[in-house]
């Protein structure tokens, strides 16, 4: 009976034992999981600086500081008016000769020990202006970019309110609209967290796998597709042009950009919009937590068949 009695005792030491050790594993694995959750979403809010900045270096020489900016036809030197309508048309259409040829888009190319091109800056159309980037691997990664450009400006519109000249020195006042890419990309962000909630699991899987897919047909271009093209936002913005050689050239300064790019590189997204990402979290939290309790639940039972 004594004996008994102490196999009890210790079976109780040992399943309390056991308890305690299922606690320390719940807790280890909820914040294992809640700081992998955390390590991701900040990476999520890397994808809109990724495409805030576009700064994927390019290594294509272009000599854009020599080209003389002559009419489209190849005629007399275009006035800062013209020069600036020329560059919003080219972005639009996405002809990046000409776009390169009246802006300072370009800034600077590394080169090798024997003089071959390695790598070139521009301010914007990095991923475009890669050499072969339209053949062999790059393929895919050049039209995703090139359409995702395509339906980021094809809403863009403009009016040249005013041109005041100096010297060789202009300020071009314009009236900018696009279709409002801060609020694409907070229903990206949305959607990412919604489809976590709704997958199984802790829904970090998931998470990965939709950012690994950004460049497929249901991924962000699709939300750009889809999205309200009355969502807009306009900009008054004074651009700057100075004259090189005869030619007048854009400066393009981040507001300039930005406006073009349908507000884009905002710091923070709208009142609604960051409210509905807080609540989505907080439902992922206690998704976690759940997934958590059915963790320790599980090892729990399985401890239970032990005894």
């Amino acid at each position: 009976m004594a004996a008994i009695v102490k196999d009890k005792a210790a079976d109780n030491q040992m399943r309390s034992g056991m308890e305690e050790k299922i606690m320390r594993v719940k807790k280890m694995k909820l914040n294992q999981v809640k700081s992998e959750r955390l390590k991701i979403a900040k990476e999520l809010r890397s994808v809109k600086a990724l495409f805030c900045s576009m700064a994927l270096l390019g290594c294509i020489f272009l000599s854009a500081c020599s080209v003389h900016a002559k009419g489209a036809m190849g005629g007399s030197v275009l006035s800062a008016e013209e020069t600036a309508e020329s560059v919003l048309e080219s972005m639009k259409t996405l002809d990046l000769e000409r776009f390169n040829m009246y802006t300072d888009n370009y800034i600077q190319t590394e080169y090798n020990w024997i003089g071959i091109p390695t790598r070139s800056e521009y301010r914007v159309f990095n991923e475009l202006l890669q050499p072969g980037m339209k053949f062999g691997k790059g393929k895919e990664k050049y039209e995703f970019h090139h359409e995702l450009y395509e339906e980021m400006l094809k809403n863009l519109t403009w009016e040249i309110k005013n041109v005041e000249e100096d010297g060789d020195k202009a300020e071009i006042t314009m009236e900018i609209t696009n279709l409002d890419m801060n609020g694409v990309m907070g229903k990206y962000e949305m959607s990412i967290w919604e489809n976590m909630i709704a997958s199984e699991g802790t829904g970090l899987g998931q998470m990965i796998k939709d950012l690994s897919q950004i460049m497929d047909d249901d991924g962000l271009l699709a939300i750009i597709k889809a999205y309200d093209k009355d969502e807009t936002c306009t900009f008054d913005v004074t651009a700057t042009a100075r004259r090189e050689k005869g030619a007048w050239i854009l400066h393009l300064d981040e507001e300039l950009l930005n406006a073009c790019m349908g507000n884009i590189n905002a710091e923070d997204y709208s009142e609604e919009v960051q409210q509905r990402i807080k609540e989505l979290e907080e439902m992922e939290d206690e998704k976690i937590t759940e997934w958590a309790d059915e963790f320790s639940e599980s090892v729990e039972n399985w401890v239970n068949s032990l005894f």
